[in-house]
């Protein structure tokens, strides 16, 4: 059954990548505008649903201290990554650096996780 939660990270999605897409295509056209938007959307996607996954499962368990960091390096890390990028070069650059750190962040801390306490 589908909630409106569930589409949070649908909608929080949208507006960035039809931005994205409007001005590269300005720049550069469809193509590029395309993959633009497209690297926009799924970046943004997949980091506000690791969000909400991480946050949903903080409240059902009990976290230890690793479990706190992991969700906050993943709630401040990719969106700081992005920022920095961004202002450089473009939204869809900035958000794909974002999912780049959001990813090493996740493996450090489940690696750590895993060395600590063997799951």
């Amino acid at each position: 059954m589908w909630t409106i939660t569930d589409l949070l990270p649908w909608a929080s999605a949208l507006a960035p990548a039809l931005w994205e897409l409007r001005n590269v295509r300005r720049r550069h056209g469809w193509t590029l505008g395309a993959c633009a938007g497209l690297i926009a959307f799924g970046g943004i996607f997949v980091w506000a649903h690791v969000v909400q996954q991480s946050v949903h499962d903080m409240m059902r368990m009990s976290y230890d201290a690793l479990g706190v960091v992991q969700a906050l390096g993943l709630l401040v890390g990719p969106p700081a990554a992005a920022i920095v990028i961004s202002r450089r070069t473009s939204l869809a650059a900035g958000i794909f650096a974002g999912v780049a750190v959001g990813f090493c962040v996740y493996v450090v801390t489940a690696t750590i996780g895993i060395g600590i306490y063997g799951e």
